[in-house]
């Protein structure tokens, strides 16, 4: 924690002495709740009015089984060393002129 002074309005300081009391806590802790819920307030107005948020939801995956969870094994595939060299996938189309 850190150490601060600050002046308040005499209709302030009063206040939350009152509101400290009727919570039996200090004045210094009813500040720190305050400060918290109003910076966790203006965070979550924040986040709501980000345009980012409006683009979740709007692709469709297709199934074919791949997820977040089993992504590495699609690509980053380690089973090639298993394989046969029949089974190994072109490169690149072969035509009908390839040799």
């Amino acid at each position: 924690m850190k150490r601060v002074q600050m002046i308040l309005e005499e209709w302030q300081h009063e206040w939350l002495s009152e509101e400290a009391q009727r919570q039996t806590t200090t004045m210094s802790a009813l500040l720190r709740e305050l400060i918290t819920a109003a910076i966790e307030q203006r965070q979550a107005a924040t986040l709501a009015d980000d345009p980012l948020w409006g683009i979740i939801g709007i692709g469709v995956s297709p199934d074919d089984g791949v997820t977040s969870e089993n992504l590495d094994t699609f690509l980053y595939r380690t089973d090639w060393t298993e394989r046969e060299p029949a089974q190994f996938l072109a490169v690149a189309e072969d035509g009908p002129n390839h040799s």
